[in-house]
Order: C-alpha cells, then sequence, then structure tokens
C-alpha cells in the first residue's frame, strides 16, 4: 500500500489525553501501521527514503482515531419495526418472541448480508473503524463485514430458550459454530476478532453457559453478554437465585464476570455490584441511546469510572452510530438524579476509542494514532462542518480538554471526509472507493417493505419465525432436556 501521509492536520486528536491535542502535524502511515507522528520536516529528514504516493492535505480537517463501537447488532436494523406490534419491556421475556426472535427468524442470509453491509458502510461513514456484532448467521455476517473493510469483533448469538427458523441450532451445535467461527475467522492481528457470547443471562442454561466461558478459556478470546438491562429481568432473576443471595452474587460465584468478560449495558447496576465488578477487571459497553429508548434507563457510568471500570461505548442497533453514542454519553450524565454525576470532557472520546478497544484487548493496536498502532483514522473536513463551530486552535494554549467538549457536544450526525481502516482508504473527499452505499441503502429498505408484511401476516393468524424450546428464567434442573435436542 506504501506511504499515505496526513498532512498539516488543523486539529489532531490523537487520543483521550488534552496532552494528545496538537495542530499542524502531519501523521503516515505505511502498509497497515502508523510509521511517524510529527511535523512533516521532521518526516521527510527522518524518512527521506520514502516516497509519498498518497497525500490528504489535512489544513482544514480534524484527524482523530477511528472509533470503536463495542457493542451492536449490525442486522439489528429491523428490530424498529417491531415496535408497531404490541410489547412491554417490564415483561421483557413475555415480549421477545413478537419483537425480537420473529425479525430475527425472519432473516434469511441473503436479507442478513445486505442489511449488514449497510450497517457497516452506516458506521464506516460516521468514524467507527471497528465493530462489535452480536449475530445470527455467523458465516454470512462474516462474508458481510470482511467485504466492507470495517474491523470486526464477530459475537455469534447462542441462547437455548428459543429457536430461529433461520437459524435452528441447538444449544450443542450453537456451541460448535461458535468454535468452528473461532477456528476459522479469528485473527486479531488481520481485521477479525471471535468473541464467545451467549445472548443474555435469563435465556440460556448453565449448562450453556459453562460450554461458552470453557470456549472463551481454551482460545483466550472474550466472553460477552447483555448483562443487567431490564428492571424486570434483574427482580425476576434475582428471585430465582433467592437462596444464591440474589441472581448477581450466584453468577460472580459461578465465575461468570472475570477480566476476559464484556458486559453490555449495565444499566440496572447497583453501587455494590459496580464495586465487585471493578475487582474482576471486567469491562462494560455503554449504550445510553437503546438504554434510554427501549429500557427507560442509564448506566452509572460515573461511579463506574470512579471504581476504575473499563468503560467501552456502544450503538448497539446498525442504524445508529457511535458519535451520536458520545454525544448522549456527554449529556445524560449531567442530568441524572444521583451522587456522582458528570464526566470529564475526554470521557466519551475515551470510551468511543481506547475504552472499547481495550474492552476487547485490542487497545495495544487500536484506539489511539501512534507510531507502530495499527493505522485505523478518520478524519473531519472542517469547511464542510458548520456544526463543528467554534473549534479553535488558540484553546490549545488556554483549555485544551475543552475541545473534547466542543467536539462530543456537537458531533453526532458527523460523516467523514476519509476512513482508513488497516491502512487502506474505505473513504477519501467524503465518498466511498468501493462500497455502493446507495445499492445496499435501496435494497435495506426494500428488505424492510418485505419484512414488515410479512411480520403483519404472520401476528395476524397467531404464526411466528421462531419457536419457544424452554420458558425463559429457568434453572437447568426444571427444564425438560429431551426438548433441547
Amino acid at each position: 500500500m506504501g506511504v499515505t501521509l496526513f498532512k498539516s492536520c488543523k486539529f489532531l486528536f490523537a487520543g483521550a489525553d488534552p496532552e494528545s491535542v496538537s495542530t499542524g502535524l502531519s501523521v503516515a502511515v505505511e502498509d497497515d501501521r502508523i510509521l511517524f507522528l510529527g511535523t512533516e520536516k521532521e518526516y521527510c529528514e527522518q524518512h527521506p527514503e520514502k516516497s509519498l504516493p498518497t497525500v490528504i492535505d489535512c489544513t482544514d480537517k480534524l484527524v482523530m482515531p477511528g472509533l470503536v463501537d463495542g457493542h451492536n447488532h449490525l442486522c439489528n436494523t429491523l428490530m424498529n419495526i417491531s415496535r408497531a406490534f404490541p410489547f412491554d419491556y417490564s415483561h421483557i421475556s413475555d415480549h421477545m418472541l413478537t419483537t425480537i426472535h420473529d425479525p430475527y427468524g425472519w432473516l434469511t442470509p441473503e436479507s442478513l448480508y445486505d442489511i449488514t453491509m449497510t450497517s457497516a458502510i452506516n458506521a464506516l461513514k460516521h468514524g467507527t473503524t471497528t465493530v462489535e456484532n452480536s449475530t445470527i448467521l455467523p458465516d454470512t455476517a462474516y462474508e458481510a463485514m470482511d467485504t466492507s473493510g470495517i474491523r470486526g469483533i464477530l459475537a455469534p448469538q447462542m441462547a437455548s430458550s428459543f429457536r430461529l427458523d433461520s437459524d435452528p441450532l441447538n444449544w450443542k451445535q450453537a456451541l460448535e459454530k461458535t468454535k468452528s467461527c473461532i477456528e476459522h475467522y479469528h485473527n486479531p492481528k488481520r481485521r477479525m476478532s471471535v468473541a464467545v457470547h451467549i445472548h443474555d443471562l435469563w435465556d440460556c442454561m448453565e449448562s450453556l453457559m459453562d460450554g461458552a466461558l470453557e470456549l472463551a478459556e481454551q482460545y483466550d478470546t472474550r466472553f460477552v453478554t447483555h448483562f443487567w438491562e431490564f428492571q424486570n429481568a434483574v427482580e425476576r432473576a434475582d428471585e430465582m437465585w433467592r437462596d444464591d443471595g440474589g441472581a448477581f452474587s450466584h453468577y460472580m460465584k459461578k465465575g461468570l464476570i472475570t477480566s476476559r468478560s464484556v458486559l453490555f449495558h449495565g444499566s440496572m447496576l447497583r453501587e455494590p455490584e459496580i464495586e465487585a465488578i471493578a475487582g474482576t477487571g471486567a469491562s462494560i459497553i455503554h449504550n445510553p441511546d437503546i438504554n434510554g429508548t427501549n429500557c427507560g434507563n442509564c448506566a452509572y457510568v460515573p461511579y463506574m469510572l470512579k471504581n476504575g471500570i473499563n468503560v467501552g461505548l456502544g450503538s448497539d442497533y446498525g442504524s445508529l452510530d457511535a458519535m451520536s453514542a458520545m454525544k448522549l454519553m456527554l449529556i445524560v450524565h449531567n442530568i441524572m438524579p444521583r451522587a456522582e454525576r458528570v464526566l470529564p470532557y475526554q470521557a466519551p472520546f475515551y470510551a468511543a476509542t481506547m475504552g472499547s478497544a481495550r474492552a476487547y484487548g485490542l487497545d495495544q493496536e487500536i484506539g489511539s494514532i501512534e507510531p507502530g498502532k495499527k493505522a485505523d483514522i478518520i478524519t473531519i473536513d472542517l469547511k464542510k462542518a458548520p456544526h463543528l463551530l467554534p473549534l479553535c486552535t488558540s484553546l490549545l494554549e488556554v483549555s485544551p480538554e475543552l475541545l473534547y467538549f466542543l467536539f462530543t457536544r456537537n458531533c453526532a450526525g458527523t460523516t467523514t471526509s476519509e476512513t482508513m481502516v488497516d491502512g487502506k482508504l474505505l473513504r477519501r473527499d467524503g465518498e466511498f472507493l468501493n462500497l455502493d452505499e446507495e445499492k445496499f441503502v435501496k435494497k435495506t429498505f426494500d428488505w424492510t417493505e418485505r419484512c414488515m408484511t410479512d411480520l403483519m401476516e404472520k401476528h395476524r393468524f397467531g404464526k411466528h419465525y421462531a419457536r419457544i424450546i424452554h420458558p425463559d428464567f429457568m434453572k437447568d434442573g426444571d427444564i425438560t432436556w429431551d426438548v433441547l435436542n
């Protein structure tokens, strides 16, 4: 790929430390790695032998590391339309069949591929260069992510309480599928990691949890799950494990929460539980949009950070983006009526870069602009971003941390001028180089129309694209095992 020079950056946010913000510096990329950070003159003096086949003038651009979306479902765009049917998040398992399982079960490899591609395009367009993808049909999802050029964390979803028409694996087959994905796709040095993912604690047998933990340990990869997202789920789980001191105590005793654990949401965690998690080294991925719109709650992030928990940031839906999640993270913790309020201005930037990268053990490779790291870089053309006024270089001498505030407060909806992943430019001057955005967006709109029509037809006759195997919130000993195979 040769050398690419991001020349004379008006702003360079190399990381989340105010001391890493600068003006006038250049970034050189060779092949898939960052080669140099400094002035253009210094680069020429230190590397006179290297030609510059690609020079990107950044005198009017903000240059920063690509965002790391720590939790997403790239095929979940269809979940938005399922809200047309009756649902009640206060009885979480009761509404799952119609509003979650049916849209999932409707998906086919063709539709999932197109929707995943569209979501990856949306992510790349809004500055995300790495995305965790909790998904069904993981082979198809991998193909789409790989073709899009995004750096991926593939997380095949596993559960035992239901099966989908499109992905009808039993719990043992689901474990084997995840194992196969790890063996075929897991290569963090080459743009793809695979995480072991049980969907949630209330729709998975403990036998499945145990198998998933063993698999994560065997292959030294991350163990991920939705965790403490809905009030009703916590209440029912506490009742189920009352003799163990409640569900959280039970799962801690099981060793479910360790340094390899990545917990999505954490929006119903109480202070003692946050303190306990802090001692394990587990990470939490904050999802402020979905927690607010779906769950009516918000993770206690200031208390998590105060206790030293690594917090990443995620958008959760393919039609959302990490830029908007950064803005929401900045805002909601100013207004939540809690003892610990307000975040440092740079906290959302850190969560969306190094926080999510660290959660998946990728912080030595991505999350900041440093020589030797992978070249995942985005630029924003400030000439075409009036919403980012009044960013000004004079603040570097007065209050550089204020630049994080001005950027984060206004960044929702921002699109990139350049998006580079693994040293390869995927966008240049605000346009994709090899991805047909219009084609995939149109196909996804068409799929959405078909999905809603089909869901209404099923709903009319009381039928579904999935079937219940055993009720949620059950202990293994209370499940009839013959239905599981």
